[in-house]
């Protein structure tokens, strides 16, 4: 009876999804602007006589800045969001459909008063189209957040490209330890064709991490956490060929992401591969044996010849951070990396050969003594000219501090960057020139 109820409600979710996709042309948003932005803004209350976060709601753009959307409501307690790992400034699991009009959201639930990082949520992922018409669940559970030890859970939720319009996720929330084996799965987005794509070795691992699609829909990569995070928060780095399940190990022995070690990239076709290691001057490799003097190496390799370069300032006079995100190119030539910096942290261009390192981004703002100027890189376009960028500013005095953040266009021909609008962007649906 139990299993004749679920088939009963697969039927019902595939014919809601297909009734919702229905409801208006695939291509109505996509074509309306040069891109689409999936943006969010928080909202802030007065919580113990502080101000906090107290919910955050999802909007969308045209990147010229027109036809602002707003595509879930304000609720207090409700913070929607790609997922969990969003706080973590971690954007790179793919949220938009291939066409644009659709995409995946987290709809999660936390306790008064909220305070990043700390506070546990429950939740529900979602599918919303660019009207704010919202989908049925996409998973079975009551909570798409909980303990793996408590039932179904579900992470790393990111929607594949053109030519693979498939929904991979993980076994296992983000920031959570689950149950063994450790699996990223595939599915279609009526939820039909639900299957394991690829598992990490059992007892080993306890999670998977930051899935991320190549651009050509061929591979994915992941993080394997290992299963004792908290003592020693490393991870393994797995390229996995989306048809066949097969994965080759890209790395071994690096930072969990969630663990506050910042998260790589993968070119259009798979072959180029962005990730940090921790430096150490011990080990031969070439990333860890480098000059750099910070405690993390962002590192590129080939995955056809097996080379592996270093991406470091040689002068170190740049140091480039161990948080966020780093991104490459779709043609695996460039990776973009944010320097560390107490009061403006820009943008940087490095070849994936270690040569031609170079300043992309300028202060958003005008700076003085009391601005401080923080870039994070969300995405690149599809021709490889421009990029996404959110730059968060702050400026104290005057108290209690005035925070701003811009969502930016950047030519990264000249660093030249356009206004978008305020808020965080997490995803774009980016159209050539």
């Amino acid at each position: 009876m139990q299993i004749l109820s679920r088939c009963r409600a697969l039927v019902a979710l595939v014919c809601l999804f297909a009734a919702a996709f229905a409801a208006y042309p695939l291509a109505a948003t996509a074509q309306a602007s040069p891109g689409t932005v999936l943006f969010s803004r928080t909202m802030s209350g007065m919580v113990d006589g502080f101000n906090t976060p107290t919910g955050s709601a999802i909007f969308i753009i045209g990147d010229d800045g027109l036809q602002e959307r707003q595509l879930t409501p304000y609720a207090t307690g409700e913070f929607d969001m790609p997922g969990v790992a969003g706080y973590e400034n971690l954007w790179l699991t793919n949220a938009f459909n291939p066409s644009g009009t659709w995409s995946v959201y987290l709809q999660a639930q936390s306790a008064l008063p909220h305070y990043v990082g700390t506070t546990p949520y429950h939740g529900k992922y979602f599918i919303v189209n660019a009207y704010g018409l919202r989908t049925p669940p996409m998973f079975y559970s009551p909570d798409d957040l909980q303990s793996p030890s408590d039932g179904p859970s579900y992470g790393s939720v990111s929607w594949g490209p053109a030519g693979n319009d498939q929904i991979a996720y993980a076994n296992v929330p983000d920031t959570l330890d689950g149950r063994h084996p450790s699996c990223v799965s595939l599915m279609q987005s009526d939820g039909s064709n639900n299957h394991k794509l690829w598992c990490a070795a059992t007892w080993y691992y306890c999670g998977i991490e930051a899935i991320r699609w190549s651009g050509d829909g061929s591979s994915l990569l992941a993080y394997a956490v290992r299963a004792d995070r908290f003592l020693n928060p490393e991870a393994d780095l797995y390229l996995i060929n989306a048809t066949t399940g097969m994965a080759t190990l890209v790395e071994a022995n690096i930072r969990a992401p969630y663990a506050g070690w910042g998260v790589g990239d993968i070119s259009y076709d798979g072959h180029e591969v962005v990730y940090g290691v921790v430096s150490d001057t011990n080990d031969p490799g070439p990333c860890n044996a480098s000059n750099s003097q910070s405690p993390v190496v962002w590192c590129a390799k080939n995955m056809l010849t097996g080379q592996t370069v270093a991406l470091t300032d040689p002068s170190n006079v740049v140091t480039f951070g161990i948080t966020g995100q780093v991104l490459i190119s779709p043609d695996g030539n460039q990776a973009f990396l944010s320097s560390v910096s107490s009061r403006d942290t820009e943008i940087y261009a490095v070849n994936t050969d270690g040569s031609g390192l170079r300043k992309i981004t300028s202060p958003c703002v005008t700076m003085d003594a009391n601005t401080t100027v923080l870039w994070r890189p969300v995405r690149v376009s599809p021709d490889g000219t421009r990029m996404l960028a959110n730059c968060h500013t702050e400026q104290y005095p005057p108290a209690p501090g005035v925070t701003t953040d811009q969502i930016m266009v950047v030519s990264l021909a000249d660093g030249s960057a356009r206004f978008v609008t305020n808020g965080v962007a997490y995803d774009w649906h980016a159209t050539t020139q």
